[in-house]
């Protein structure tokens, strides 16, 4: 049986096509659950909300967040492979329990590459490095001088094992041969609020939480790793202009179902997240947190995945970045 049925997405409109016994042109016909996989308050459980409201908004159905944290993502991770694919779950989140959480953990219950369908990759954004006020160094030339003195004695806090900060540090202590010890945190608040109070002096993590403080002069800004400066943050300067030609990293923040999920669901979920952001008023809601939208194909997200893992894998091989 062939038939089509079109779903009204706001001002657009996705189709789909459905066919052989599948049931997709009726759903959703009950709430859906959106894992995220980090506590409430961080740029990935805001992409998550983001990504619900709008959902909900032009399908007509309550699509419901619930927080799963824990193990870098990796218990979201596992609830969604462990899901049943019939559309009514799906994980927003960072990239770490959607690929390098693959190569970061040792006892990983699911395989991101083959539990996983792809939907898209929401948005993507630098990474901040940023610095107490009590910090011994405040400019990441000094940063660098100060971790060649005194080897072994810089901490670095990001929001857990093979997110984007992780994998940062590790890449400048690469291109630099200096050492940074990697300080998980269970996502980006507990994080923020230890830099706040000058419990660590340095972290590498997504922008938005942390551009309040900015400005009030609680923090201070070393360097984004991105390969141009950000818009929002046009006084901070790149990595690559502070002595690592060529350096460039970005995290992204994606949408997945469980393995099995039926392709016209996948594809009106899709959809409907570009169709989001494409308007001017997504435009300005991502950017005033630090993120350019993205919403690539199902495909386009896979070789996401394929290189976050890649590049993370090669960083593993060399010994800095330790799989636990």
């Amino acid at each position: 049986m062939n038939r089509r049925e079109l779903i009204a997405l706001g001002g657009s409109a996705a189709l789909i096509t459905v066919t052989g016994g599948a049931s997709a042109g009726d759903w959703p016909s009950k709430p859906v659950t959106v894992i995220s996989a980090y506590p409430p308050g961080g740029t990935s459980d805001i992409i998550t909300r983001i990504v619900a409201d709008l959902l909900t908004a032009q399908f007509g159905q309550q699509f419901v967040v619930e927080n799963v944290a824990g193990a870098a993502g990796a218990l979201a991770g596992g609830k969604l492979a462990r899901s049943a694919p019939d559309g009514y779950t799906i994980l927003v989140s960072g990239s770490a329990p959607i690929a390098a959480n693959k190569v970061v953990q040792k006892n990983l219950a699911y395989d991101p590459q083959t539990d996983f369908a792809p939907i898209t990759v929401v948005a993507e954004s630098t990474a901040l490095l940023t610095a107490s006020t009590k910090a011994p160094a405040q400019t990441f030339p000094d940063l660098i001088a100060y971790a060649k003195a005194n080897p072994g004695k810089v901490n670095i806090g990001n929001p857990g094992a093979g997110t984007k900060g992780h994998i940062c540090a590790a890449m400048i202590g690469l291109q630099t041969g200096i050492t940074l010890n990697h300080i998980p945190y269970k996502g980006s608040p507990p994080l923020m609020s230890d830099i706040l109070g000058g419990h660590i002096d340095f972290a590498l993590d997504a922008p938005s939480n942390y551009l309040p403080h900015l400005k009030d002069g609680k923090i201070k800004a070393l360097a984004v790793t991105s390969a141009a400066r950000q818009p929002e943050l046009p006084t901070v300067p790149t990595v690559a202009e502070q002595g690592l030609p060529g350096f460039e990293a970005t995290l992204w923040f994606g949408a997945v179902g469980p393995k099995g999920m039926p392709v016209e669901i996948v594809n009106a979920i899709q959809t409907s997240i570009k169709a989001w952001t494409e308007t001017p008023e997504a435009q300005k809601k991502l950017a005033s947190l630090g993120l350019v939208p993205v919403a690539n194909t199902p495909e386009q997200m896979r070789g996401s995945i394929q290189r976050e893992i890649d590049s993370v894998k090669a960083l593993v091989e060399a010994g800095l970045v330790q799989p636990t």
